[in-house]
């Protein structure tokens, strides 16, 4: 009894240091400049004259609502941190919530999942910025929770919980829509009971489900009918499970790593999801949420308005159902523990050289370009160009108006160069260059010179390259 006690104790002491260190991680990453797509949702919130205007003013797929009011609450601070505060909060609760839920396999499970989640650079990267991702990962991870414990006790206040945890997450983004695709697929599917022991009938199943399609109704018709997308660079459905694997697993972005890692995923999906069916767990809920509802969304949706990021409130089931075939094969197939440990070093060596990029760059460093410009200008006005104009003068007039000199950097559009030629030039880039070129010449203005760059991390953030007109 006291060998069992002191076990339990271990392990509750190392989980509970885990997900501490984990908690320490996101609120360090949360650290550093916005960029682009947390400043426009920020902006969101400085054009609401009042909450309404979050939900009613601004149909636009980059308005997480959720975050946007949020955002809105706290407009009038003016700490990166506390913008991002809702979805550090978020991921710290994701992470305890799934530790919990892979304790139902064993404690070493649950110990893997708090690793593999609070390890991976997609999920550090959402549970640390301004956006609505976080907060639909964990109002799904609640719902999963909530529906379970009302199907196997008929609790009233667990069905309350799945009924608002759903409704915020509809709110939050509207990816959550995979969740409830998929919890109302293990309904249907799964064997579940009355109090009498007696099957429940499909319209008992579908009832739980009923006020959540029905807010999802309103919310379409409300709010997602009339949506501007903001669009991307079109992919094909390979690409994309190829990109989202890549991610999901912390491999190369490269083509050949994303069919690897499309592969691998694949894989481990399958093999996963059968062996959780023969082990009698919640098999329908991983299936719908790894396969049927991501196919779902994909026949449904432009794949131009697609990225990885639309699918990763799948990833913390993926990783749950990982941790479970970690441990099923360990026991079950000895001779797979030394594959097993390799792909979990080889995901770990991934995702950290990620979170090491977000961690020292952060998600660029538009602060340091606007204040050497502020310096070298005096109190004078100056012009600036770029490689983009829709981009670059959102982050640039953002960082001036918080250097107070908003009416000093007058950004000029591309067609207007030549009558209005400008003095720094801001070029942009998603992926490194290795070596930024140390001069441009742009026609019919002159020659710049670098004048400094800095690096992001991937996936959110631009690396940034500060050119200066030669006199």
């Amino acid at each position: 009894m006291n060998a069992q006690t002191d076990n339990d104790n271990r392990f509750n002491s190392s989980r509970m240091l885990l997900w501490s260190a984990f908690s320490l991680l996101l609120v360090a990453a949360a650290s550093g400049d916005l960029w682009l797509e947390e400043i426009w949702s920020l902006g969101f919130a400085l054009d609401s004259t009042s909450a309404t205007d979050v939900f009613c003013q601004f149909r636009h797929d980059n308005n997480h609502v959720l975050n946007t009011l949020y955002l809105y609450l706290v407009r009038g601070t003016d700490d990166f941190l506390v913008f991002r505060t809702l979805s550090v909060l978020s991921g710290i609760v994701s992470l305890w919530l799934l530790t919990n839920i892979a304790a139902r396999w064993g404690k070493a499970q649950s110990i893997l999942v708090l690793i593999l989640a609070g390890s991976s650079y997609p999920l550090l990267l959402y549970f640390s910025e301004a956006r609505g991702y976080a907060p639909a990962i964990c109002m799904g991870l609640i719902a999963f929770i909530a529906l379970e414990k009302f199907h196997a006790t008929a609790a009233k206040r667990y069905l309350a919980a799945f009924w608002l945890a759903s409704c915020a997450g509809i709110i939050a983004h509207t990816t959550f829509l995979l969740v409830t695709i998929s919890l109302l697929i293990a309904s249907f599917s799964a064997k579940i009971s009355r109090n009498d022991n007696q099957a429940a009938s499909p319209v008992q199943r579908l009832a739980p489900h009923l006020p959540v399609i029905g807010f999802f109704a309103w919310w379409y018709n409300f709010y997602l009918i009339n949506i501007e997308f903001n669009g991307g660079p079109t992919v094909s459905g390979n690409q994309l499970l190829g990109q989202t694997a890549a991610f999901l697993l912390g491999f190369s972005d490269t083509a050949p790593g994303q069919l690897f890692s499309a592969i691998i995923l694949v894989l481990l999906t399958a093999f996963g999801l059968r062996r959780l069916y023969q082990a009698e767990g919640n098999w329908q809920t991983f299936t719908g949420l790894l396969v049927l509802a991501p196919v779902f969304m994909l026949i449904a949706s432009q794949s131009s308005f697609l990225h990885f990021r639309s699918f990763v409130i799948c990833f913390p089931f993926f990783y749950l159902l990982l941790a479970f075939l970690t441990g099923d094969c360990w026991y079950r197939y000895p001779k797979l523990r030394i594959p097993v440990i390799l792909l979990l070093a080889s995901m770990m060596i991934g995702h950290w050289q990620r979170n090491f990029s977000l961690l020292t760059n952060g998600r660029g460093n538009y602060t340091a370009a606007v204040a050497i410009m502020l310096a070298e200008t005096g109190n004078q006005p100056f012009l600036v160009g770029s490689d983009h104009d829709f981009r670059n003068p959102t982050l640039l007039h953002y960082y001036a108006m918080r250097h107070q000199a908003a009416a000093r950097l007058q950004y000029v559009q591309t067609r207007d160069w030549h009558e209005r030629a400008p003095e720094w030039f801001i070029g942009h880039s998603m992926n490194p260059v290795a070596k930024p070129a140390l001069t441009r010449n742009l026609e019919g203005i002159g020659e710049f010179t670098l004048v400094g760059n800095w690096s992001s991390a991937p996936v959110s953030g631009f690396h940034y390259y500060l050119y200066r007109r030669q006199q």
